[in-house]
């Protein structure tokens, strides 16, 4: 198995197009199963041509591109510009199944007895692939319902596109069918071995409360007090620098596993704060929190992220080389976390090696957190592939 990644930050898509294709096809040099195509927002309107020059000159099987607002790929992270990043592998003895899920053709949800034969679910299969509008797509539902199709779970790795502000603007494309909505899955089965890594670029502070009290998305009561009191209260009792982190972005983290003795860092599924009710002294949170949930406050950190991130490579070290990457990161990272380019890929680099690498910025990153799939805000996800035979 192998992989080849390519990237170019050509403004003319065509140009752009041509470019990735000849790359790719020359580190290729042979048969070619599989390519993720990125896009930029600038190349909204000719995704299709992109798709297509890349196809032609590398005739995969499968060929899967979606619309972003800043894509990364090789050394660069190319934020606010334009951008076209793709990675092709060869995956021999692989079972490749793709699937969609539009408004019109929508997964059976309701019908989980069908998903299996929906999404091509065999005896051997590892993960599945999944990329998607976020103005169209009911995630919240569909995650869950796609991770719980087999026992044990089903890992799901992807994320949302990021490449609107609004709907029907985005684009996905497989192979030669294009999508302003609904989302697209690739279900891989066979002698490949996956690994997600997760680095959240944020940490708890505070301290652990009960959800005691709530309405909808409004969180009003923590520990049996006003959940405003009890954020005035953290506030008083931090540091000054925690403080300056409170005030450079609030958000809330819901356990993952209610049964763990202690929480840390990786242990929430982090959302953010959509804003106070002051009237009512709550926190209206971007998640429905249910009565009893253990929640704690969190901070954007940059340090922390970087500290997560070196840690996860670090034992990616212990395997064999990957043959390729797949990075789907948080638009909220890079410069607006980091204040400088290129950082997580520059960590990444560092500790893996020339690993072909592409992906994106996300409106959302897809990935497995102790033995389930989540959609995950503020973090990087990067999942690396290796064939069985390396593991």
């Amino acid at each position: 198995m192998r992989g080849a990644a390519a990237i170019s930050e050509h403004l003319d898509t065509r140009t752009a197009s041509i470019e990735v294709a000849q790359l790719l096809a020359g580190a290729m040099s042979g048969p070619t199963d599989l390519v993720f195509v990125f896009a930029s927002f600038h190349h909204r309107e000719t995704l299709e041509q992109a798709v297509a020059d890349i196809r032609g000159a590398l005739s995969p099987k499968i060929i899967i591109g979606l619309t972003t607002e800043s894509v990364v790929g090789c050394d660069l992270e190319l934020e606010g510009v334009a951008g076209l990043s793709a990675i092709a592998m060869h995956l021999p003895g692989v079972t490749m199944t793709p699937w969609t899920t539009t408004p019109e053709k929508p997964i059976p949800i309701s019908k989980p007895e069908k998903i299996p034969a929906w999404i091509g679910l065999q005896d051997d299969t590892k993960a599945a692939f999944f990329f998607a509008d976020p103005f169209s797509t009911p995630i919240t539902r569909l995650l869950p319902a796609l991770t719980d199709c087999r026992k044990p779970t089903l890992p799901i790795i992807g994320g949302m596109a990021s490449g609107a502000s609004q709907a029907s603007f985005n684009r996905i494309v497989l192979n030669d069918q294009s999508m302003k909505t609904g989302g697209v899955g690739l279900t891989i089965s066979g002698p490949v071995q996956f690994d997600c890594i997760l680095s959240q670029g944020c940490r708890p502070i505070g301290k652990p409360l009960r959800v005691t009290k709530v309405d909808g998305n409004v969180v009003l009561e923590l520990g049996g007090k006003p959940a405003l009191d009890q954020l005035s209260e953290l506030s008083r009792n931090v540091t000054d620098h925690e403080r300056a982190l409170l005030e450079g972005g609030l958000l809330l983290g819901g356990v993952i596993d209610e049964h763990k003795d202690h929480f840390g860092r990786g242990d929430f599924l982090v959302r953010s704060v959509m804003g106070l009710d002051r009237k009512r002294k709550g926190v209206a949170a971007g998640e429905f929190y249910r009565l009893g949930k253990t929640v704690q406050f969190h901070v954007r950190d940059a340090q922390t992220a970087v500290e997560d991130l070196q840690l996860l490579l670090d034992a990616q070290q212990l395997d064999e080389m990957p043959f390729a990457g797949l990075l789907v990161t948080c638009n909220g990272r890079g410069r607006n976390l980091f204040n400088e380019d290129d950082h997580d890929l520059t960590i990444i680099r560092e500790r893996l090696g020339e690993v072909p690498i592409a992906g994106f910025f996300a409106a959302g990153e897809i990935g497995p957190v102790g033995g389930r799939s989540f959609l995950h805000g503020h973090t990087a996800c990067l999942t690396t592939f290796r064939s069985e035979a390396q593991s």
